[in-house]
């Protein structure tokens, strides 16, 4: 059995020795192969146009629940319990309410509406840094005219567009967000990033107010149905709470988040990673260029095989 075992290792070390050698007399043309791939890698690299993206954080500045009679209820519930008024109970955190509105299809929808985002959303796709020029593709768009040279988008497809670009996450350790938005403009990301923190605060703003003033019309008409004191009293406090909840809203700038973090022009893109593009490219090619002197020879020595 031990004369059996002694020609299979010399076999093998001549079969590794010929794969080298294989390798070693393809060599200028594994080389020329990662050379190739190598500039099909630069060539797309730099052919890929130049992605930013900006980045803000914003606290929430509080979870009270805003105005409304749900609002009410953690505050006066026990004791509109016992002047018989019925108040409905308050929901969960008013900061995660709104981090879902603010990415819904509806506020989206609107806010591209309002602000006319969508030439700059979907038709600009080269940004000249120097210039600080936002460069619109023209088979899609007419900057001059200001017109779609294709059929417009439709309202998902700016909404799809848009929700791509955008990004929220939370840390749930210290109730942060960070909002980025990613985009050929970094001009446009940035403009998009402070018009949207703008907007959703006015909305949080707006909510309120509107909620506050039906509960005070609402507490009110109870006020005129009732002669007990002590109802009176309760429904005095209640009305009272409603209504700094409308002075909060008209004074505060940051009304339910603050910005700490605002969003800034990058110096630099974020994508395209050309580096690791050539360095991938460069891999990729010195393995189809091993791969293909294999193959060779492979069916190279089938052929004087056969011919043998």
């Amino acid at each position: 059995m031990s004369e059996n075992n002694g020609p299979q290792v010399y076999d093998d070390e001549i079969d590794l020795f010929e794969l080298f050698q294989t390798l070693w007399d393809g060599k200028w043309l594994i080389v020329l192969i990662t050379s190739v791939c190598a500039a099909l890698g630069v060539g797309v690299a730099l052919y890929l146009p130049n992605q930013y993206t900006v980045t803000a954080k914003i606290a929430p500045v509080g979870d009270s629940g805003g105005g409304g009679l749900s609002a009410l209820a953690g505050q006066f519930g026990g004791l509109a319990g016992l002047a018989g008024i019925s108040l409905p109970s308050s929901g969960g955190s008013t900061s995660d309410l709104l981090l879902e509105i603010m990415q819904s299809r509806q506020f989206i929808g609107q806010f591209i509406e309002q602000n006319e985002l969508a030439p700059r959303l979907l038709a600009v796709t080269r940004y000249d840094a120097q210039t600080q020029a936002e460069i619109f593709e023209p088979a899609i768009y007419e900057q001059g005219s200001t017109t779609w040279v294709e059929e417009p988008p439709t309202f998902m497809g700016q909404i799809e567009a848009f929700s791509n670009a955008l990004s929220v996450n939370q840390d749930r350790d210290t109730a942060v967000l960070e909002i980025s938005f990613k985009h050929a403009s970094p001009l446009f990301a940035q403009e998009v990033l402070s018009l949207l923190i703008a907007r959703i605060d006015d909305f949080a703003r707006e909510r309120d107010e509107a909620r506050a003033q039906q509960s005070i019309e609402y507490l009110q008409g109870q006020l005129r149905q009732t002669r007990l004191a002590e109802v009176q009293r309760v429904l005095y406090d209640m009305i009272e709470s409603q209504t700094k909840t409308l002075m909060l809203a008209e004074v505060n700038a940051d009304y339910a988040f603050q910005v700490i973090d605002p969003p800034l022009l990058p110096d630099f893109p974020s994508e395209p990673k050309r580096p690791l593009i050539a360095a991938l490219a460069v891999v990729l090619g010195g393995m189809i260029g091993v791969l293909w002197v294999l193959i060779q020879s492979f069916v190279r020595n089938r052929k004087e095989r056969s011919a043998d």
